[in-house]
């Protein structure tokens, strides 16, 4: 055989096996054609769902929260007990000072 022969040999058969690979593609296409993709949203719309609940929840737990605290704040005094007790105490001594004193230069 001839050079000429074997190139066009190996020619005919790279044609072939490029034929077939077309004809492989096409099959691959039309399949990827006639499949369709449906878009399913359940999945996202259920865990969007349930994560506004969960902030629901957390909301109304800040917001019971937050009452609760101004419902301290407001019932708080500036002045503590004990302080207001003592004051009471020394009023009551001077007082009870100043009458022995009035009554003992009378």
């Amino acid at each position: 055989m001839t050079k000429l022969e074997i190139l066009s040999e190996l020619l005919v058969e790279e044609l072939h096996s490029f034929k077939e690979e077309v004809n492989r593609l096409e099959k691959i296409e039309k399949s990827l054609k006639d499949t369709s993709i449906k878009a399913d949203s359940t999945q996202i719309e259920k865990l969007i769902a349930d994560h506004f609940r969960k902030l629901e929840v957390d909301q109304t737990a800040q917001q019971e929260n937050r009452e609760e605290i101004l419902k301290i704040i407001k019932h708080s005094r500036t002045i503590p007990n004990w302080l207001i007790v003592l004051v009471l105490i020394l009023i009551l001594f001077l007082s009870l000072a100043f009458a022995i004193a009035y009554l003992l230069l009378h």
